[in-house]
């Protein structure tokens, strides 16, 4: 799939996994998509991310337009984080430390007490170094 854009490669995601042709993914049809692609989404969490695609119609079936336009928003919102977690990364080390993630939390209106911002760290820290990936950030704020 080199060489093509984005759009392409989620088009040509979309058919791979449209498995009875209708033009639809089903729930089936999603978790399929989905665990192939190495998520594995606890319930609530996958009845949330079909309902975000599904869109307002919400009848149980995902068209290709609604897949696409889900995914330009998840794009758009990766674009966002990013353009976040650099204006806070202080230092240009590619993670965000203590302080900079105290930061981002005091400009956005909370008030925290040191012990909870190490509290939210511990949790966004999957990697346990102490510090926040922009994969990390990505997981922790959506």
């Amino acid at each position: 799939m080199a060489g093509k854009k984005p759009a392409e490669v989620w088009s040509d995601l979309f058919t791979k996994h449209d498995k009875d042709k209708n033009g639809t993914l089903d729930k089936k049809e999603v978790r399929a998509l989905l665990s192939e692609n190495g998520s594995n989404l606890p319930e609530s969490e996958f009845e949330n991310f079909f309902q975000f695609f599904d869109g307002p119609k919400g009848d149980q079936k995902i068209t290709k337009d609604e897949f696409l336009a889900g995914l330009k928003k998840i794009e758009e919102f990766i674009k966002e984080l990013a353009a976040v977690f650099k204006q806070y990364d202080g230092d240009n080390s590619g993670f965000l430390d203590k302080t900079e993630l105290t930061k981002i939390l005091v400009d956005c209106g909370h008030n925290l007490k040191p012990a909870e911002v190490a509290e939210i760290l511990k949790k966004a820290d999957r990697s346990g170094d102490g510090k926040i990936s922009f994969d990390e950030f990505v997981v922790a704020f959506t």
